[in-house]
């Protein structure tokens, strides 16, 4: 989709840097820009002599407007998927190679391996129940996985120490008002002391979470690629951890069900979840308090950055965002 923030590249700048990397000799017989993300410009570069396929991600070029969250987001990218790949059998990227000093390009830049399948969103009302149940459950299963790394703060990734938080409610309270603040520096129309409100009066239940881990807050179904294997589907893939951060594991379930109102109407996800993790045991009403604040602050992250789109996918996903938000507060204020 059209975004202000896609740097995109000519073809011959493709196949400078893929020869940079991968030799004079590498043959490329198609390249193919990548539409559907928001973000980033992608680019899918097919080579010859058996050789496999590549997708080139290219950054944002700095100066360009954005959340302040997002701001030079790509090196945490790179750095998670070299952390799952090591850690998990989560199915991730390999990173070929990278470049984050800005020499070849205005913005950063990385390679790594191409997705064969297809994204869970595109095929999901197509599959039988049982056959999504089990996509759930791995889901789920690989989310628990992801939540057995531990940081040393909480936040977003950051060399910066004041921004490395010693508990997880400071912590959110600043990245929600971070996003607020950002917000109304784009003159983006929200509920702002209702929104401050509700996170005052149950901010005390983030104490609950004690102990930093990854958090991916992307894992939705366009982000996770699925191929057929004996005639089901299968979890080839999870992509796109720009927005990762060092927080409560149970914000990962708002960032893959933006439009389930309540968890517990997940329940392939769920159970498997509870069985597989090591932190959450049980769903109650201080999970569900928590969810809600997350999905609250994804709800507000979607309004705030709807700037940068065009007018009518701005709008769209503005009034969607507004109803997720409603229902967020609604359920916070009872």
């Amino acid at each position: 989709m059209k975004s202000n923030t896609k740097n995109h590249l000519s073809e011959n700048q493709i196949r400078n840097l893929t020869q940079k990397h991968f030799g004079k000799d590498c043959e490329i017989t198609d390249i193919t820009e990548l539409k559907g993300g928001q973000f980033n410009a992608a680019y899918r570069i097919n080579r010859g002599k058996g050789q496999d396929s590549l997708v080139l991600k290219v950054g944002v070029i700095p100066g360009t407007p954005l959340l302040t969250y997002e701001k030079d987001v790509m090196p945490t990218e790179v750095s998670c998927l070299r952390m799952l790949r090591e850690k998990t059998t989560i199915p991730v990227p390999e990173i070929y190679a990278c470049d984050f000093g800005k020499t070849d390009l205005n913005s950063n830049y990385f390679f790594m391996t191409a997705m064969e399948g297809v994204t869970l969103s595109s095929v999901s009302k197509k599959m039988d129940e049982e056959n999504l149940s089990r996509i759930r459950a791995k889901q789920a299963e690989y989310m628990a996985q992801m939540h057995r790394i531990r940081g040393s703060y909480f936040g977003y990734f950051t060399d910066d120490q004041t921004k490395q938080y010693t508990t997880w409610k400071e912590a959110f309270s600043g990245m929600m008002e971070q996003v607020l603040a950002d917000a109304q520096a784009h003159h983006t129309r929200l509920p702002y002391d209702r929104i401050r409100k509700a996170l005052v009066k149950n901010a005390a239940c983030l104490d609950l979470c004690k102990e930093p881990v990854l958090v991916d807050f992307d894992c939705h179904d366009g982000n996770i690629f699925v191929k057929k294997q004996s005639g089901q589907y299968v979890i080839e893939g999870i992509l796109d951890l720009e927005r990762a951060y060092w927080g409560d594991g149970l914000a990962d379930f708002a960032g893959a069900f933006i439009f389930t109102n309540d968890m517990r109407r997940e329940p392939a996800f769920l159970n498997s979840y509870l069985k597989e993790s090591d932190t959450l045991r049980t769903y109650g009403e201080a999970e569900s308090r928590r969810y809600l604040l997350y999905r609250m602050y994804l709800s507000v992250i979607m309004i705030a950055e709807c700037f940068r789109y065009g007018w009518a996918y701005s709008r769209l996903q503005a009034a969607l965002a507004g109803r997720f938000l409603k229902n967020c507060l609604e359920g916070l204020e009872k």
